[in-house]
């Protein structure tokens, strides 16, 4: 607002500098004036470009008033007009903005979780010959711990929401395979830190302005005293941390630190397995934070599919992308073979999910994130071909192939796409 009244106030005090006898330009060649409000509205929405519009309205009538001049009506709408239009170029650029904006972070994101997922295949194919005896799980095994602890609490589905998933069983995996001996979970409520799950005794409290705590919370990078910038004699409360989510402004709001572990358990393999098993459980605690409602929609799908639908839904919601999801299946069912063949198949960026019907059939459930109507169309086409050339391969009697699209925007859709697998 106060950009959008210093604007036309400068541009009018240039023009009642330069000729105090028509400070509006009226007898000028161009409307020089004019630019104030029309940058306003190019760079804020029409509105404030109005807003100047307005303000030489009220110019013209305290000056004019003791002249009894005439209302230059065309001067007034022919500016009011130009501001309505530039208003409005500037409002479908900053939308047009913000979706790349959204389409760039969530590309970003997906490849993120890409690499860390080859980095730890590198390393366990780089440590398969090189674990030590004394170790009682390899990094893979303890991934594979860390993901059943996580999807599943008693045998029952997680519920999802603000709270961090089971910190007490993440940290008794990290005393199991990287050997810590005291550590805690912290979490940031308002401005005070407080303790979800701790190993040891007498843990002290968390100090935000501790050199590796603040790095962490700074950056959200993995930390420990071995970091030649991290290294401090006056702090040796913590030897590791790690940042394990970010609220929705951003911020690191849970933290792991360790307080103790063995000599020998600080070297740099142990080190990195540990930031391998803290980025994925800090990966799963992000997704689990937006999925309360589609998972009451659906609590019995598979985790890792209501995680991805209630990102694609936020993604819709905060910017209006669309994204699909592809149900395949056949009249007499494709058969599991068909379909694992079929899913390697599918697009680069897309994720996939064999799922059993209520008549016992398995289909394959495809989320296609950030797809246009035409590109829908040119995934059917591709991909019924490539069905039926695994058909005619396979053998398979020529049957009837159904695919079915369902939008994903919010959990009501997802609560659709179930009813659609409860009829199948």
């Amino acid at each position: 607002m106060a950009e959008s009244a210093a604007l036309p106030l400068l541009a009018l005090a240039l023009a009642w500098r330069i000729d105090p006898s028509d400070p509006l330009g009226l007898n000028s060649g161009f409307p020089w004036i004019w630019f104030g409000p029309w940058l306003a509205g190019v760079r804020y929405g029409a509105g404030y470009g109005l807003f100047g519009v307005a303000l030489y309205l009220t110019v013209w009538a305290v000056w004019a008033k003791p002249q009894a001049l005439e209302f230059p009506g065309e001067f007034f709408l022919g500016g009011a007009l130009v501001s309505l239009i530039l208003g409005e170029f500037g409002s479908a650029y900053r939308n047009q903005a913000k979706r790349h904006r959204e389409v760039e972070q969530d590309l970003m994101a997906r490849l993120e979780r890409t690499k860390r997922r080859l980095f730890v295949v590198r390393e366990s194919l780089a440590q398969l010959e090189q674990e030590l005896t004394d170790r009682p799980m390899t990094l893979r095994d303890a991934l594979l711990a860390l993901r059943r602890r996580l999807v599943e609490y008693d045998g029952e589905p997680r519920s999802g929401g603000v709270a961090l998933p089971d910190p007490a069983a993440f940290l008794q995996l990290l005393s199991q395979s990287c050997r810590i001996v005291e550590a805690g979970i912290y979490r940031r409520s308002e401005s005070d830190w407080s303790l979800m799950a701790q190993l040891g005794q007498q843990l002290p409290a968390l100090d935000p302005s501790h050199p590796l705590i603040a790095h962490v919370l700074e950056t959200g990078e993995v930390a420990h005293i071995a970091e030649p910038r991290l290294t401090d004699p006056r702090f040796n409360e913590w030897v590791f941390a790690a940042a394990l989510r970010r609220d929705q402004a951003g911020e690191v709001d849970a933290v792991l630190a360790v307080h103790t572990m063995p000599f020998m358990a600080f070297d740099e393999v142990n080190l990195r397995r540990m930031q391998v098993l803290c980025t994925s459980y800090a990966d799963f605690a992000q997704l689990e934070q937006g999925v309360a409602e589609v998972r009451a929609a659906w609590p019995h799908a598979p985790i890792s599919l209501q995680q991805e639908w209630a990102e694609l839904a936020a993604l819709y919601q905060r910017s209006r992308l669309t994204s699909y999801c592809a149900l395949w299946g056949g009249k007499e069912g494709l058969g599991t073979e068909v379909l694992q063949e079929f899913a390697a198949m599918q697009p680069a960026d897309s994720s996939q999910w064999i799922l059993p019907t209520a008549h016992g059939h398995d289909v394959l459930l495809v989320l296609l994130p950030i797809t246009s109507g035409a590109g829908l169309a040119v995934y059917r086409r591709e991909m019924i071909e490539a069905l039926e050339g695994i058909l005619s391969r396979q053998g398979v009697p020529k049957q009837a192939i159904a695919l079915d699209f369902h939008p994903v925007r919010s959990a009501e859709d997802f609560a659709g796409l179930r009813r659609h697998l409860e009829r199948l």
